[in-house]
């Protein structure tokens, strides 16, 4: 997102001026004795007295010989009377003197055979003159007419008799500069360099002169679309500013500053690779140009060519004409690149002769800044790592510290955080590019003290606030109100104003102002990307993927910059948007069941492997996904796919009554039992429910219903938890049976239960980067909630014979039981993405490391069952107990995404992950170790 401020670099665009060119001297007026002398030269010339008028000039300029009118009065009196050796010689003694007129140069090289005109005594005859000569005199009749209205301040018909006298005799190159003069002080500079270009296609003689003064032309026709591109940097139309600042640099290609304003707006337009080619344009014009040596350096940095962007820096470093400043200021930049690439090795480097200078050729009052500048770049060094996107926030470009000298205006480049000692402005910017908004704040709202009627420092302190806390925020939204009252075309003030309504969260208010921003004509084309996520954040689904599908439209087109990271964002927000359903199908195989599977009666812990799965579908209605959060209704059925069970051998019987264990005395092969499994369709649960995830906090709730489908998951033992009450049932079953008994339950088939929960995740580098081929990921959720169901159950009792087999039916009864499961979960991964192929997207393998823990706290019970001699029972089962685990070890993952196209980032994976762990603390380990693996297809 641009703000206002663009970055602190922008500070010259928003204060410079267009160049400053020489202009010609001009004389002070005539006054006193001279002041009348020509006034009666004049009069004397216009009633045709040659001689008074060549007297009274003579007189008039021997007072004020700086006067060019008065020697070219002369002149011409001398023509007009015939003595044209004398009239050449006379605006010879003007050249040499230092005057300047275009009629000079064509009046010192007149020939004699035209200087005639007036009728003087050494005109040649019409009848001995050539054909050639009649047409000389002719056309050098009109030329004087010229040069008497020039002098005369008739400049239209100076430019009309020009332009007539040398079209007739193109070889006299004097008549078509008075042309080409006359124009230009009319302020008509397109028809002087179209004349210009004429004399030159004509063939006129003066080829260096006519193109020398086409090359000031050009100098003077830039000034005012450079103008104007500084002005649509401040509106921040930067298309507008693009093309402005290319007429500049096509009339004037030899501007440096204008080759650099060029830069400028296309670098905040996003054309870093069109930057990129007027900064070659810029070298090939003059190699040793350091400021368009360094521009080039970040732009190149920008789009990831590090390499070549470090060349850059290398050469500029070597450039001897730099003085310690200026070289000071180069490898800080290089080190700012080489942080951005996450080159440390490099950066040490190059910081390294900045933390040993002295920095004796400084200031006391610098020497701070500087040191401070080296501390913070020791600091961020540190902090550098490879692979990040790099942005205009996040990788400033340089400070532009531009002044006008009489050679045109002059730009240094610096860092943006040592621009601060020009002035509390300027330390505004550097203090905003590094993200200090109250120190920006308190320094621009001493700059507008300072100057509070400059439009430009009022909008730099409505930046500022828009940046601080929400009570500054206020102030801002205040002043732009404010501004917007009084222009409400400001397309960059809607614009500003639609960014700081988004960060607070109105998102209908943002798109309001990004609409009407584009409706000015003037915003810049990203702005209907900003309308896109603002229609998102208002729940606008359908017009967010229109609008960015518009964007990508505009991109092929070339109508858009956007970079590849950036198309490819753009491609996943459509993918986002657009999925308002969904697949998801899991497996997972582990020595122990997870936490949340106690269905049906069945043991948390199962002994051997299994394979349990999940189908879930979900839907997310349009209406409720905005801003504020995402809701999902889905339906899902989960089960055991495969249970090998497990064996266990019983050595000792342990009497409830008593407590005493005595030997197993059965053989071995009798007392080895195997657990009976469950698999397939009889332990399928399923559920419908709904969450809802909290924006973009990572928080998210949900409540489901869930359905005992199976018939394994509405059946299953009872064995009472306490000792207490197996002695009893042990002791009235012995007296009538003398059988073991066997007590059962069966729900009907609705049964079924609740479970509600909420869930944390954070998801870092988990998704996919074309920019970069490896990065790191972090990944990790915590989960608490709470299970329960209370059904209606038929239990049974049956006694056992010898084989352990139910042999008769004692009792039936119809009651209720009752489970519930509060449980907990956390796991935490930290590893590595590797992505195959230059720009491949697909394939990604992560090794990783993970930490998991649960906890859970599980009740069972059941009342009514009838047991003979003892009557209707109510006590919990063995079942009910607490229990925590924890574990850790090492993993990799490999995922494959797929479904893309032209439109959309891919919207599905296939993802296997494979993890050891062992465990590290718990009294349930059997949890917490072995091995782990899952398959996942998310569509």
């Amino acid at each position: 997102m641009k703000t206002s401020l663009l970055s602190t670099f922008i500070a010259v665009a928003l204060a410079a001026a267009a160049p400053a060119y020489a202009q010609a001297e001009v004389p002070l007026p005539l006054s006193g004795p001279a002041y009348r002398m020509a006034e009666q030269a004049f009069a004397a010339y216009e009633r045709g007295d040659y001689n008074t008028a060549l007297r009274q000039a003579g007189e008039a300029s021997r007072l004020r010989p700086d006067v060019v009118r008065l020697r070219l009065l002369q002149i011409y009196s001398l023509q007009k009377l015939g003595r044209s050796d004398e009239a050449r010689q006379q605006a010879r003694r003007a050249l040499d003197a230092g005057l300047r007129d275009p009629a000079l140069p064509g009046l010192a090289t007149a020939p004699a055979a035209a200087a005639g005109s007036g009728g003087g005594t050494r005109a040649v005859p019409a009848a001995r003159q050539t054909p050639a000569e009649r047409a000389y005199q002719q056309a050098f009749a009109i030329a004087t007419e010229a040069y008497t209205a020039y002098n005369n301040d008739q400049m239209a018909v100076a430019a009309s008799k020009a332009e007539q006298a040398f079209r007739q005799q193109p070889q006299q190159g004097a008549w078509a500069m008075l042309w080409v003069a006359s124009l230009e002080a009319q302020q008509q500079l397109e028809q002087a360099d179209a004349a210009a270009a004429t004399a030159l296609q004509l063939g006129a003689p003066n080829v260096a002169d006519l193109r020398a003064k086409r090359v000031a032309l050009g100098r003077q026709r830039a000034v005012k679309p450079a103008q104007e591109g500084y002005q649509a940097l401040i509106s921040q139309d930067f298309r507008a500013a693009v093309g402005f600042a290319r007429e500049a640099v096509a009339r004037a290609p030899d501007v440096a500053s204008h080759r650099l304003l060029l830069m400028t707006t296309q670098l905040l337009d996003g054309q870093l690779a069109e930057a990129e080619r007027t900064a070659d344009q810029a070298l090939d014009n003059d190699a040793d140009d350091t400021v368009a040596l360094v521009m080039r350096a970040y732009l190149r940095q920008r789009q990831g060519n590090t390499a070549q962007a470090n060349a850059d820096f290398d050469a500029a470093l070597q450039q001897d004409w730099l003085d310690d400043q200026q070289r000071r200021n180069v490898r800080l930049l290089a080190v700012d690149a080489a942080v951005a690439a996450g080159d440390r090795s490099r950066a040490t480097a190059l910081l390294a002769p900045l933390q040993a200078d002295p920095l004796d050729d400084v200031e006391a009052s610098s020497r701070q800044g500087i040191r401070e500048a080296v501390t913070q770049r020791e600091k961020a060094i540190r902090g550098a790592r490879a692979g990040q996107t790099l942005t205009l926030q996040s990788y400033p470009a340089p400070f532009q510290q531009c002044r006008d000298t009489p050679y045109g205006t002059q730009c240094e480049l610096m860092p943006a955080d040592l621009q601060g000692e020009g002035g509390p402005a300027q330390r505004a910017y550097a203090a905003y590019g590094r993200q200090d908004y109250q120190q920006a704040i308190s320094e621009a709202r001493q700059a507008v003290q300072e100057t509070p009627d400059s439009a430009t420092l009022q909008g730099l302190l409505t930046t500022t606030l828009a940046a601080g806390n929400r009570s500054q925020q206020g102030e801002a939204r205040q002043r732009l109100d404010s501004a917007l009252a009084t222009h409400p075309d400001d397309a960059g003030l809607l614009m500003q104003r639609g960014y700081l309504n988004q960060a607070a969260r109105e998102p209908a208010l943002a798109l309001a102002d990004f609409q009407a921003a584009e409706a000015t004509g003037k915003a810049p084309r990203t702005v209907m990307m900003d309308q896109a996520y603002a229609s998102a954040a208002s729940g606008d689904h359908r017009q967010a993927v229109t609008l960015l599908r518009g964007a990508i439209d505009a991109a092929d087109a070339g109508q858009l910059p956007l970079d590849k990271a950036q198309r490819y964002n753009t491609r996943s927000a459509i993918a986002g948007y657009s999925r308002d359903w969904g697949v998801t199908a899991s497996a997972g195989y582990r020595g122990s069941r997870q936490a949340a599977t106690n269905l049906g009666g069945a043991s948390i812990s199962t002994p051997g492997a299994s394979v349990f799965s999940t189908l879930e579908a979900f839907w997310r209605p349009q209406a409720t996904n905005n801003q504020h959060g995402t809701l999902e209704a889905y339906a899902r059925i989960a089960n055991t796919l495969y249970d090998e069970g497990g064996t266990f051998e019983s050595l000792l019987f342990t009497d409830p009554c008593t407590g005493q264990a005595t030997p197993d005395n059965r053989e071995r092969a009798e007392r080895l039992s195997r657990s009976r499994s469950i698999a397939g369709w009889p332990s399928t649960v399923g559920s419908f429910g709904v969450r809802y995830a909290f924006g973009q906090t990572g928080l998210s709730v949900g409540l489901e219903r869930r359905q005992f489908l199976g018939s394994a998951t509405r059946r299953g033992g009872i064995y009472a938890d306490s000792a207490a009450i197996r002695c009893q049932i042990q002791i009235e079953s012995e007296r009538p049976l003398q059988a073991n008994l066997l007590a059962r339950y069966r729900l009907n088939d609705s049964a079924g239960g609740w479970m509600t929960y909420a869930t944390y995740g954070f998801y870092n580098g988990t998704g996919v980067r074309t920019d970069v081929s490896q990065w790191w990921t972090v990944s990790g959720y915590a989960q608490a909630g709470l299970s329960w169901d209370d059904n209606r159950a038929h239990f049974t009792v049956d006694a056992l014979d010898a084989n352990g087999a139910p042999s008769q039916r004692v009792s039936e009864s119809n009651g209720r039981l009752r489970r519930q499961q509060a449980f907990a979960a956390a796991e935490l991964r930290a590893g590595r993405n590797y992505r195959f192929g230059a720009d491949q997207t697909r394939w990604l393998v992560t090794p990783y490391l993970v930490l998991g823990a649960d906890w859970q706290d599980q009740r069972s019970r059941v009342r009514g069952i009838d047991y003979p001699g003892i009557g209707p029972q109510s006590f919990n089962l063995s079942d009910t107990q607490r229990s925590w685990s924890l574990g850790a070890g090492p993993g990799v993952g490999v995922r494959y995404w797929f479904r893309e196209d032209h439109y959309n980032a891919a919207r599905s994976y296939l993802d296997l992950s494979v993890s050891y762990r062992f465990a590290i603390g718990g009294g349930d380990t059997q949890r917490a170790k072995g091995l782990f693996a899952t398959a996942t297809l998310y569509y």
